[in-house]
């Protein structure tokens, strides 16, 4: 199915056909509000402010739309008229009222709306600060405390009290970090590592972590940070300006029998021997590809992508520029060197700014601007929450309401009905505890690590969020013109898409006597030179397109021959059929003066090669039906809009006010 997008932003372009229509011209006098109006329909009056909108959208914006000619806007004002008559025709047949309609223009009107339903001033600066971010890389060490994220405040202010007696141990210099890391961080790893996490750039962590890394200076051990893991102290290491998107390659020399060096000592004198060959200007590439103990990087000249490696190699891969191979290091894995084969540089902010939007939105930091946006609606709007009722509903609830398996009891059915919150701007607007019943039932959600009380917290924020954010969706047409008239656009656009699909595209194809009777009509439009119909074979390989000749010569069918060549032979074979015309296009001349079964030499094409044989000739006249079916198809559903558009200019005459016309973009 076409696109909904494509018929919004060129249906008044493409879709509509320019008619000869009868319209009747007036020298009305402008109107008295603030925009005169241009047309006038017995339906529905377009200003000139309106149409001026629609026209320099859809030509290049208002800066050229200014400078077109007269003949410009009456050639798209005739086109925009039949495009207005035929959205009354599909509003006349109902078409807005149909169960698909109403459900294809909520999908899209859910989605129109979403770039509208964000605290615009708190995003912004959360990309900014993302892009800030992204031009640096750190390199830090943590030590956690586990906590749960719905500890008690006792056990929270405990874990609190805990991670800044360990802080003070390190500031005081008792113990270094990467001992306090190794003996009390609960992240199993820091057995191993004491903590070290190498090198991150922004994205790579969750955002309270980030965060304070980024906010830390070089050296020092952050404040507790608190993410959904627990408590955090962080010691950043180092911090350099990141070099952009690097890709790198290695060169391995691991030990073991299988390996190229059976002990350590082997292994470091055999990488000394290659990197000295690098220094004297051997090919990286090759020397992996013939020494590197890693096959699947080796074959690829050594490499290793754009990807976050190991984090030993990381912080080598950062310290190199493009064109530049490390010293011998070592992994648990081996003896390694490093080169950066390619280095991007960092993207500038108008560059980066969609994709570290399109991040952020995927990121927990998304919640921010969410939480931004839900203050806004509720001071905006004189959002005013009723304690005592939702206290009242809490009491009656039972412990099997955080397995979403919780019904209402009959005990507190006066409860239900009290307000649970209102909106002062709109008195009329209010919700009860029997609503938020409502939504609980609905949605049946699961918090399997609350209590009933902690639940119905949770409950009553995800309800009061939707209930807000739908509200404020509400309100976007009135307050916000570009959303109002972005959506009207793609309710019309369905309705048209609609509409032609029914008068016109489906109805060309079906109405089979129809269409023969055009054809019959119109014939010399089908008049065409020498055609053929021809079957190309097509390799970039020279045996496999040998192979095919050997076949066709043996008559044998396409389905025979695509099977018998893949059988042998790895690379594909494209088979596809082609129709030309004597002098028309690239087609080779001796195609038109052969006949039916005619099979070519092997073609040499920019790409490979080619053979082509006839399938079927037709001399120069008027082309069978069959034969152009496509195109007779075609000019039938044109005829077909232009007889409708006909009729629609009775049923919908309208009045161009001329001196409105002549002050188009004045």
């Amino acid at each position: 199915m076409i696109r909904i997008s494509q018929i919004v932003f060129f249906a008044l372009l493409l879709v509509f056909a320019a008619c000869n229509s009868t319209k009747k011209v007036t020298d009305k006098p402008s109107a008295t509000s603030d925009s005169p109006i241009l047309l006038d329909f017995d339906k529905e009056d377009v200003t000139k402010a309106e149409f001026e909108r629609v026209y320099q959208k859809n030509n290049g914006g208002y800066s050229q739309a200014k400078n077109h000619t007269p003949a410009q806007y009456k050639e798209y004002l005739d086109l925009y008229v039949n495009f207005k008559r035929k959205v009354f025709e599909a509003e006349d047949m109902g078409l807005d009222t149909t169960r698909a309609f109403k459900q294809e223009f909520e999908t899209y009107r859910r989605q129109l709306a979403q770039p509208y339903l964000t605290a615009k001033e708190v995003e912004d600066k959360l990309v900014l600060e993302a892009y800030d971010r992204s031009l640096y890389t750190i390199k830090a060490s943590h030590l956690l405390i586990n906590l749960s994220e719905n500890a008690s405040p006792a056990d929270t202010l405990a874990a609190y009290q805990r991670i800044m007696s360990y802080r003070d141990s390190i500031n005081k210099g008792y113990h270094d970090f990467a001992y306090m890391a190794s003996k009390y961080s609960e992240d199993p790893s820091a057995k191993d590592n004491q903590g070290d996490l190498g090198f991150f750039s922004v994205f790579s962590m969750v955002y309270p972590f980030e965060t304070a890394a980024y906010k830390t200076p070089v050296g020092k051990v952050s404040m507790p940070a608190r993410t959904r893991y627990g408590y955090h102290l962080i010691y950043v290491q180092d911090k350099l300006k990141s070099g952009g998107t690097k890709r790198a390659a290695h060169i391995i020399i691991r030990i073991g029998e299988r390996y190229s060096a059976n002990d350590s000592a082997a292994a470091i004198a055999m990488a000394e021997e290659l990197y000295q060959k690098l220094k004297n200007g051997a090919d990286f590439a090759e020397l992996a590809a013939e020494y590197s103990d890693d096959p699947s990087t080796a074959r690829r000249g050594g490499d290793l992508g754009t990807g976050r490696l190991l984090p030993v190699m990381e912080e080598v891969k950062i310290r190199l520029n493009e064109g530049e191979f490390s010293k011998p290091f070592s992994t648990r894995f081996g003896w390694h060197i490093l080169k950066v084969t390619e280095a991007s540089g960092n993207k500038t902010f108008e560059e980066n700014k969609a994709e570290l939007r399109r991040k952020i939105e995927g990121d927990s930091r998304a919640q921010i601007s969410r939480q931004a946006l839900i203050n806004r609606i509720k001071t905006e709007y004189g959002y005013t929450f009723q304690e005592g009722p939702f206290n009242e509903f809490k009491g009656s609830l039972t412990p099997n309401f955080p397995r979403g398996a919780w019904t209402a009891e009959t005990p507190a059915p006066e409860v239900y009905g009290k307000t649970l919150f209102t909106l002062s701007q709109d008195g009329k607007y209010k919700k009860t505890i029997q609503d938020l019943v409502d939504y609980y039932t609905r949605m049946r959600p699961r918090y399997p690590n609350l209590n009933a009380l902690q639940a119905a917290d949770e409950v009553l924020k995800s309800f009061v969020e939707k209930e807000l954010v739908d509200y404020e969706e509400s309100k976007l047409p009135e307050k916000n013109p570009e959303y109002r008239h972005l959506l009207k656009e793609y309710r019309d656009g369905i309705l048209l898409f609609t509409l032609m699909e029914q008068k016109v595209w489906k109805k060309a194809v079906e109405d089979t006597l129809g269409l023969e009777n055009y054809y019959n009509a119109y014939k010399a439009d089908f008049a065409a030179n020498r055609t053929v119909d021809v079957r190309e074979y097509r390799s970039t390989d020279e045996e496999t397109i040998n192979k095919v000749k050997q076949l066709l010569a043996l008559n044998a069918t396409d389905q025979e021959i695509d099977s018998l060549v893949s059988r042998q032979s790895a690379l594909q074979l494209s088979i596809r059929s082609m129709t030309y015309e004597e002098g028309k296009g690239d087609a080779d001349p001796e195609l038109f003066s052969e006949k039916a079964g005619y099979v070519s030499s092997i073609i040499r094409t920019a790409d490979g090669f080619k053979i082509q044989r006839i399938a079927a000739s037709y001399p120069p006249g008027i082309q069978p039906l069959d034969k152009v079916k496509s195109e007779a198809i075609t000019k039938y559903q044109d005829y077909l809009e232009q007889e409708w558009l006909k009729d629609l200019s009775y049923k919908y005459p309208v009045e161009i006010n001329d001196e409105v016309f002549e002050n188009l973009f004045k």
